[in-house]
């Protein structure tokens, strides 16, 4: 396979096409924990891990389970799809459950931090998202590794997003903010402001 191929995917989930700057995915957790750095940064490392098993197990499901046996027992390869939005969130249900056990026995400030977000990762469209994304494109439909790639990239992209807010915010607790603009104010016009950012790499891969 080639590898530049790859890369492209991988930059193009992350720069291009970011979930949350360019998709507008996942804005609810990406607004809620991005407090500080440290929970940012964690919070995009749980969604990065749930985004790429949850896509490549998916594709898994859909192409190697589902198909062959529509194909096999009702003569239709597609017969079944019907149950892959079912899959989609029973898997991504079940990598939640996974990340939630694994930092409430290692990491419990961290658990107890994310509070109700960290559930929340069950229902972050920007996973759904990536699931439907690949299931829906051709090329990613034809191949697992790409698939798995632009999993990754685009969680990834959620954590570089995330932190980048967060980092922000933490500045801006020292800044002199008009009172009308604090809180939800600033906010936003930080997120529309760093969306625009992101709009400069469009024209990567042209």
């Amino acid at each position: 396979m080639d590898f530049t191929s790859l890369i492209a995917v991988f930059l193009g989930v992350v720069l291009v096409n970011n979930f949350v700057f360019a998709q507008f995915l996942g804005i609810c957790p990406f607004l809620g924990v991005s407090k500080n750095v440290s929970m940012a940064f964690g919070m995009g490392c749980a969604v990065t891990f749930v985004m790429t098993i949850s896509g490549v197990v998916t594709w898994v499901i859909v192409h190697l389970i589902l198909t062959p046996l529509g194909s096999r027992f009702l003569g239709n390869p597609e017969s079944l799809y019907f149950l892959k939005y079912v899959i989609f969130i029973m898997v991504i249900a079940s990598m939640v459950q996974l990340v939630e056990m694994y930092l409430k026995k290692f990491f419990p400030s961290l658990y107890t931090a994310f509070g109700v977000f960290l559930p929340l990762i069950t229902t972050n469209c920007a996973i759904l998202g990536a699931c439907l994304l690949i299931d829906m494109n051709e090329v990613y439909q034809s191949s697992l590794v790409k698939s798995a790639v632009f999993a990754f990239g685009g969680g990834v992209g959620f954590a570089m997003a995330i932190t980048i807010m967060a980092g922000i915010r933490e500045h801006m607790r020292f800044s002199d903010v008009p009172k009308a603009l604090r809180g939800a104010g600033i906010t936003l016009l930080t997120a529309c402001i760093l969306a625009l950012a992101f709009q400069g790499f469009a024209g990567i891969g042209k």
